[in-house]
């Protein structure tokens, strides 16, 4: 019913902006934003992680508080059917910054992923150009290691106290208004030439913990409520820039949006249907556009973004295979290359891939989809038949899957197998081979089911955490979640050698950071110490920066009293991964002290 109120809402409300007359046909906005029309201007681009673009005022929601953005348009265009090209944030940012597919830049998943030095950026192209460069960052996702600091005299992320995700280093992140308040500092400096700052808030992503949210207004609403503490903080950074605004070009966009259920999709990453992969796209000026527009006619992406900006500002952009500039007339025939690669690492399902077109959009995965998006938005009828002129976009998406990036990804020398191997991690020769699990789209229950399970040992129900999570394994071994889950449900439950032999079996199947450093964990805690440092070896040869590794060194020595020895590796870890697990070594360094005193 809230969501039949919400979709009716939004037909009325976009209905009252047309009769208004404060939309404009889509052709005007190019014939003001010509070439170099915004030469000599500042460039902001606000990137709102995992926001859906149903979720803001200006695309029709009536119940949204989002003033500052919707006020963009006032002097702005607004893209209707604008699209990321993965659910995932740092594939997303690469393409936004490069305007290249992923295949080409190479960057195909969360943290596993760099972007290549020999890929130029948006920060390095405007640099170039004699622009001050800055980025803030709100999550570690993002942090500076994983290549996008490429070009930015400045680059910004620290986590914060109350970002900090014990559980979740990986997804820790900095509130919006402290994000806001490291870009108003920077914004505050002398500077004697034009800016281009990047300014990203990561509040809309899970766990939801705005200040808003215990408002009456938002009972039961926490996404939009972060969403509204977000659109405060904007508030707040125009503020800080209003004497230049009539000279600053805003871009706010999303770098993919959040299922909220639908497809049984609880979050993002696993599926690529309109949910996660619609933006938001806002161009804003008040000294170049006169009043608000609309663009509704064709499809767009973050990938055109590059070329976009650097038209406007009167630089002459490379030609790019992909992305192109969106002041470029419209292509009826275009489409927007889309995929994911989180489903073969969360469950060993396959990867997706698609065509996004305006009407239509093709998903590329072993059970073949097509949906006429003019009379299916919400992609249920699925209209693929063998006869489907869908086989000649198959081969398309082929074709641009093999494009090859230079993407920087871990992979183990022969000595580190070896020390697999000599610990019976794996086969000779290499790993076993993960059988794939086939299409994401049919293991969304029992990808809930692995969350579900995480949720129940969270709440410390550990025996039931444990049949969920074994029920799990059962249909699908490669859950890695699920494994951990249940190893650790083990160890609760007083079985601690069932839950290392588990984990052991596991990394031979899958030689995932994730699993090394729960079976080094349990190893520490059961005070087999060889064996932990051993496979924290093997744990660093995998992830050679990740500050677990010195940290459960730490611990290590920690558990044989070598307090000097223990101090110095929780030093190392701070050193090596201040963003990750930073917050973690005052309480460390604390609890050796302890253990030190104690008889």
């Amino acid at each position: 019913m809230q969501s039949l109120r919400r979709q009716t809402s939004r037909i009325l409300l976009l209905g009252l902006l047309v009769v208004a007359g404060c939309e404009s046909q889509t052709s005007e906005w190019r014939e003001v934003a010509r070439p170099a029309a915004a030469r000599g201007f500042n460039v902001l681009v606000i990137t709102l992680d995992t926001v859906r673009w149903d979720r803001l005022g200006c695309y029709g929601d009536v119940d949204a508080e989002t003033g500052t953005i919707d006020g963009l348009l006032a002097h702005g265009v607004r893209f209707g059917d604008a699209v990321t090209c993965a659910p995932l944030t740092l594939p997303a940012h690469a393409t936004l910054f490069t305007g290249l597919d992923p295949p080409r830049h190479g960057v195909r998943d969360n943290g596993n992923y760099s972007l290549a030095e020999d890929r130029e950026t948006l920060a390095e192209t405007l640099r170039t150009a004699g622009y001050e460069t800055a980025a803030f960052v709100g999550s570690f996702v993002l942090d500076e290691r994983f290549g996008l600091g490429q070009g930015f005299d400045h680059y910004d992320f620290e986590v914060s106290a109350r970002g900090f995700r014990k559980r979740m280093p990986d997804f820790n992140e900095r509130p919006a208004d402290e994000v806001t308040d490291a870009a108003i500092a920077w914004l505050a400096r002398e500077r004697s030439a034009p800016f281009f700052a990047w300014v990203h808030y990561f509040d809309a992503h899970l766990p939801y913990s705005s200040p808003l949210a215990g408002s009456e207004r938002f009972r039961d609403r926490p996404y939009d409520a972060e969403i509204a503490f977000i659109d405060s903080q904007i508030a707040r950074l125009l503020e800080a820039i209003s004497d230049e605004r009539e000279r600053t070009l805003i871009i706010v966009t999303a770098d993919h949006g959040e299922a909220l259920g639908e497809h049984e999709e609880p979050t993002h990453g696993m599926l690529i249907y309109d949910c996660t992969v619609r933006v938001p796209l806002i161009l804003s000026a008040p000294g170049l556009f006169p009043r608000s527009f609309v663009e509704d006619d064709r499809v767009v992406g973050l990938v055109d973004l590059k070329a976009t900006i650097e038209e406007l500002v009167g630089l002459t952009p490379e030609p790019s295979e992909d992305g192109r500039s969106l002041l470029a007339a419209r292509d009826p025939r275009r489409a927007i290359y889309l995929e994911t690669h989180a489903p073969v690492r969360i469950g060993g399902w396959s990867a997706l891939a698609g065509l996004r077109f305006h009407d239509a959009k093709f998903i590329a995965a072993p059970e073949r989809e097509y949906y006429d998006l003019t009379r299916d938005p919400g992609e249920n009828e699925n209209l693929w038949t063998e006869t489907h002129p869908s086989n000649e976009l198959a081969a398309r998406v082929d074709e641009l899957r093999r494009a090859g990036g230079p993407g920087v990804e871990r992979v183990m020398s022969p000595d580190e197998m070896a020390r697999l191997e000599a610990l019976g991690y794996v086969q000779p020769g290499g790993a076993k081979p993960v059988e794939s699990q086939g299409d994401p789209k049919r293991g969304m229950a029992l990808y809930n089911d692995a969350l579900r399970a995480e949720r129940l040992y969270a709440n410390r129900q550990w025996a039931e955490a444990a049949n969920l999570a074994r029920s799990a394994l059962e249909r699908n071994p490669n859950l890695v979640q699920a494994r951990r889950v249940l190893a650790f449900s083990e160890v609760r439950l007083g079985r601690t050698d069932v839950a290392v032999d588990l984990l052991r079996e596991s990394t031979g199947l899958q030689r995932d950071p994730f699993l090394l450093r729960a079976l080094a964990e349990l190893l520490i805690v059961s005070g087999r110490l060889e064996e932990a440092r051993a496979v924290l070896d093997t744990y660093e040869a995998v992830d050679p920066d990740d500050g677990r590794v010195p940290l459960l060194r730490g611990d290590c020595f920690a558990v044989e009293r070598q307090r000097d020895a223990a101090i110095a590796a929780y030093r190392e870890a701070e050193r090596r991964d201040p963003n990750r697990i930073g917050p973690l070594i005052a309480d460390r360094i604390r609890r050796v002290d302890e253990r030190n005193r104690a008889p």
